[in-house]
């Protein structure tokens, strides 16, 4: 071949990757490429993301977190809230690797058999506590009852029917959910094993199809429409880690976080520490409380008095806090709502008053029948001003404190080797920005619980009670959330405001901070 015409084929493949240059792309950078395309496996943000724009289910999540009809055209709940029915619309349909049409139909018996995989123990689905409402269910998971059993049918090809033990008022914010997103049997099966784990593997029913996946990201693209973004960028950042504290530029050295990652990364919108930027649209959520968490398997801090010294010195130590921080109200932050109202301002502040903390650390050693701390060292995260925040607290426990050693040498680890210390119980005491997984308090008092290694059984009683009952109130999270931090086990002390960043011109875009999730169905940029 000339080298006129390698060079045409060259610029040819250049145009059939990038779609001629006819893309309204919107790029996301992230630490790692989704792994598995599996809406009924998806537990983190960049399989969130990624099964959000592949999959539709019976409902989706609109901009205000509220459940709207999607696959389904009607819904009929019994009068005693125990059978719902719905009626799928006309046409629904997948779309498989490329754009290509499937030759297999979307029927109401792919959502039956999605939710039958959430309870095949095999599957390992996060999804199992999230639908334990359904008949059954516990029973088919448990293996005493074929799947078959489980209180999902479909009496035709357009009716489902979902048959609950006990009435679950959240349900239709479920089913958004992805273990909710429709599954076909055949398709399935013809995987062989690799369902959601190679693009020909993948057949999903929403608006974008999966185009390419590869080690540099995950990219998803559908028919233009307007100013409708056509292409989903899910891409590992080029520039280093996706954190505040490890993210650079290979070519300057310089920090690509949140608004650089926007100006300077080629990244559409990025999660920033900094709460606005030049030029750019800022949505800020507070998802997050600092936190310090205290090793109850610790001989010392398992005295609940020692605890409640240190924590009731903690929360007098003079501090400068950085943007976007503020005193804590309690363990939940403001972001979490229950039953469609904001939790916070519905529980208000729940934070214990201990009393003097000498005094409470003098009973506390003479139960113990020793005289001082010894070998504790404060953990603290190294992004986000961690270190400044844990040496201002060490300074006030010694303030308060010093005569009985209180001393504690501050360790910064990175945030994953803090998550894994935390998980193996491998530290006296951490200072934590703790977010919650999902829009769910039950969720984040019990793990929350579980970090501190904190076992009561009255309390472990009132979460299970919570996690059965979907129609849980305000009032009865709260009174779970004022149990756990009169334990002192946890001592929220901060919460914090950060910000989704977005380039101009972007809009409709749905913003979930827990994952965070990305929802581009109805995003638009203008050109």
């Amino acid at each position: 071949m000339g080298k006129c015409k390698l060079l045409l084929a060259a610029l040819l493949a250049v145009l059939l990757l990038t779609g001629c240059g006819s893309q309204i792309e919107f790029t996301w950078p992230m630490e790692r490429v989704p792994a598995n395309l599996d809406p009924q496996l998806a537990a983190e943000s960049p399989e969130l993301i990624a099964v959000t724009n592949l999959y539709s289910g019976l409902y989706r999540l609109d901009e205000n977190g509220q459940p709207q009809l999607d696959c389904a055209e009607s819904c009929t709940v019994s009068d005693d809230g125990l059978t719902w029915t719905f009626t799928l619309k006309e046409g629904l349909a997948y779309t498989q690797n490329r754009g290509e049409a499937s030759e297999y139909p979307l029927t109401a018996a792919d959502f039956v058999f999605a939710l039958r995989r959430v309870f095949r123990a095999q599957t390992g689905s996060p999804y199992t506590g999230t639908y334990a409402a359904i008949a059954n269910s516990a029973a088919v998971l448990a293996g005493q009852m074929d799947e078959s059993a489980l209180g999902v049918s479909a009496p035709d090809e357009r009716t489902l029917v979902i048959r609950l033990d006990t009435p679950d008022p959240q349900l239709d914010y479920k089913l958004a959910l992805p273990g909710a997103m429709p599954c076909n049997e055949a398709f399935f099966e013809s995987t062989q094993g690799a369902y959601g784990l190679t693009r020909a593997a993948t057949m999903g029913n929403g608006s974008f199809y999966v185009y390419n996946w590869n080690d540099n990201g995950l990219f998803l693209r559908r028919a233009a429409e307007g100013d409708r973004v056509t292409a989903l960028r899910l891409v590992i950042n080029a520039t280093g880690e996706t954190s505040a504290a490890s993210s650079s530029s290979a070519a300057s050295g310089e920090t690509l976080w949140g608004e650089a990652l926007v100006t300077q990364g080629g990244a559409t919108a990025a999660l920033s520490d900094t709460l606005s930027a030049p030029g750019l649209t800022s949505l800020p959520y507070t998802a997050t409380t600092w936190v310090l968490v205290f090793n109850c398997d610790n001989e010392t801090l398992a005295q609940p008095l020692i605890r409640q010294a240190l924590a009731a010195s903690a929360a007098d130590a003079p501090v400068e806090l950085p943007e976007g921080f503020s005193a804590a109200e309690g363990l939940v932050p403001p972001a979490v709502t229950v039953q469609g109202e904001n939790y916070r301002e519905a529980a208000g502040t729940i934070l214990p008053a201990f009393g003097e903390p000498l005094e409470l650390a003098r009973a506390g050693f003479e139960a113990l029948g020793v005289t001082r701390f010894e070998d504790i060292t404060l953990l603290a995260p190294e992004s986000s001003g961690g270190l400044r925040l844990a040496e201002a607290i060490g300074q006030q426990w010694q303030k308060d404190l010093g005569a009985f050693s209180a001393y504690f040498p501050v360790r910064q680890v990175s945030e994953e080797m803090l998550a894994q210390r935390l998980a193996s119980g491998d530290y006296q005491i951490a200072l934590v920005p703790l977010s919650p997984a999902s829009d769910s308090a039950v969720e984040l008092l019990a793990q929350a619980a579980d970090l501190a290694c904190w076992q009561d059984g009255d309390f472990d009683d009132t979460l299970a009670a919570l996690y059965a009952d979907g129609d849980h109130t305000a009032a009865d999270l709260a009174g779970a959330e004022r149990t756990l931090l009169e334990s002192a086990c946890v001592s929220p002390l901060w919460h914090q405001t950060k910000a989704l960043l977005v380039q101009p011109g972007v809009e409709g875009l749905i913003f979930r901070p827990f994952g965070p999730v990305l929802d581009l169905i109805d995003t638009t940029i203008a050109q």
